[in-house]
């Protein structure tokens, strides 16, 4: 067990190194910021028009514009309609950005170390090739775990700054979010050991059963991944019980664990050239 937690603080200290890595996390979290400084302008223009609006639907008799119950309830409405769309559109940016760093981590983390010859010397010393691959994935685990923090603190900071009240499902979202992750994860670097990192990427996160539907034997075979992202429950008011993130975080369990154990019989099987 050691061995492994070495060979993962290892592997973080070398993606911390690798300046695509880096670049896409920037890249994350400047297009988050982004967003938000753009939703935050869409909701001050929203509320500038309606205030606009009442000013020239107001009686000219009347000192001051005044906004009845109706005119205010339907503006809270709609403040609430808007709220409740920035956090799903804010969301899935975060979503995305995460899904696009955890497909390079886990898709290179061994690949990359067998193409460049590096894995051999590793392999030298008294380290099975069992201990080499989950140190490799728990040190993806450990990256990802940091990413879903500042995704959360992201959310967070993002409701302070724009005075919005958190959907219920969004206390959820970070932790789905992060179960999908893995999945990718995973099943990205299975496929890297069969094929090209890319294309092992891309087809990890095509890989799902949403394209198809009953009775098509796919659906049945593929991943689930559109029941870990919370971006319609978010926009439909949705709720998500604790019961259902559980039966959710032991479907990902299970999947991630088959995963990896066709990863280590393929691993154990490669050649190293």
């Amino acid at each position: 067990m050691k061995t492994i937690f070495l060979i993962a603080s290892d592997s973080i200290r070398a993606l911390l190194h690798q300046r695509l890595l880096l670049g896409l996390m920037l890249a994350s979290l400047a297009l988050t910021i982004f967003f938000s400084i753009t939703m935050s302008s869409v909701r001050k223009n929203i509320t500038r028009t309606y205030n606009d609006d009442q000013m020239t639907n107001s009686s000219p008799f009347m000192g001051t514009n005044q906004m009845s119950e109706g005119d205010r309830r339907k503006f809270r409405e709609s403040m609430e309609s808007a709220s409740t769309t920035f956090q799903a559109m804010f969301y899935q940016v975060a979503s995305f950005g995460g899904s696009i760093v955890a497909l390079f981590i886990f898709s290179t983390a061994v690949a990359s170390e067998i193409r460049k010859g590096t894995i051999r010397l590793t392999l030298s010393k008294p380290v099975s090739r069992t201990q080499f691959l989950l140190g490799k994935y728990l040190g993806g685990v450990t990256v990802m775990a940091a990413f879903a923090l500042l995704t959360s603190l992201a959310i967070l900071i993002f409701a302070q700054t724009q005075n919005l009240e958190l959907s219920p499902v969004i206390k959820w979202a970070p932790w789905l979010m992060f179960c999908r992750q893995l999945m990718l994860g995973s099943l990205a670097m299975l496929l890297s050991l069969f094929m090209h990192p890319i294309i092992a990427s891309v087809l990890a996160f095509v890989a799902g059963n949403g394209l198809y539907s009953p009775p098509n034997p796919l659906y049945f075979i593929l991943p689930s991944y559109k029941d870990f992202n919370v971006f319609f429950q978010v926009l439909q008011g949705s709720l998500l019980n604790a019961r259902d993130v559980a039966w959710l975080s032991l479907y990902a369990a299970d999947f991630i664990v088959i995963m990896l154990l066709l990863a280590l019989w393929r691993f154990r099987t490669k050649e190293l050239v």
